[in-house]
């Protein structure tokens, strides 16, 4: 791989030996860490490993806000550059987690600067969840969806409606906004007479949650768990503002 990375910012380090050789500039798991590789490290041989600071490197995945969180996506190609990879806001593109955004980017930049192993605490990277994108109103299926994070994107200028099945004791949703700000609006549709409640949310029986289009952030989420079948979900968490209709 070539070199794809600037250390931006000095952080700590530990020593790593790789069973391949890396080179400088590379990005490295371990676990659940994400390293930097200043210089190149032999096979079997002892390196460090930056696994602090601030790094730039190669960017692709659109407009995204300083905080957002940053995978690595083996198969990226950022703007204007080679079939390398890349980092990505997009969660369903990136093979892991590498950290977050220190400076917003647009869908033109060719890179982006990132604080390695640093978590947002107001934005979850949900690294135990399959991550799902939509660009379409869905309906959510127990057998393929349950215990996901639903990224919701594209549908700019519009709101985009995710259908809750019958619940059942257990299931566990993140219905997640991935478009810009002020992009594109969410709607949370109950099944017949269930309700949501919990975290300062009360959606009654045959009512809708809305992320407003107006008012919608990159990263609102609503965070629901079944806690009575066919009757009520319960709303461990939340991000943005949600109204009801």
């Amino acid at each position: 791989m070539a070199n794809i990375s600037q250390y931006y910012q000095e952080g700590r380090a530990i020593d790593h030996t790789p069973a391949a050789a890396i080179y400088a500039g590379n990005i490295i798991n371990i676990g659940a860490l994400s390293g930097f590789t200043p210089r190149d490290v032999a096979a079997s041989a002892v390196g460090a490993l930056h696994i602090d600071g601030v790094i730039r490197g190669p960017y692709v995945g659109g407009a995204a806000n300083i905080g957002d969180n940053v995978w690595w996506d083996a198969n990226g190609t950022p703007y204007g550059g080679a079939a390398d990879g890349a980092f990505t806001c997009s969660a369903p593109d990136g093979d892991w987690w590498v950290g977050t955004l220190v400076k917003a980017a647009v869908a033109a930049d060719a890179v982006c600067d990132i604080a390695l192993n640093r978590a947002n605490p107001n934005l979850p990277a949900w690294q135990e969840k399959t991550h799902i994108l939509t660009a379409v109103d869905l309906t959510l299926a127990a057998a393929t969806h349950s215990g996901g994070v639903i990224h919701v994107t594209a549908d700019v200028g519009f709101d985009t409606t995710i259908t809750l099945p019958v619940g059942v004791v257990g299931m566990d949703w993140v219905i997640q906004n991935d478009e810009a700000d002020g992009i594109n609006g969410m709607i949370v549709d109950l099944n017949g007479n269930e309700i949501i409640e919990g975290q300062n949310l009360t959606i009654a029986a045959t009512k809708t949650a809305i992320n407003t289009l107006a008012t919608s952030l990159r990263g609102d989420f609503l965070h629901l768990v079944c806690n009575v079948a066919a009757t009520s979900w319960r709303c461990v968490g939340k991000r943005g503002i949600w109204v009801t209709s």
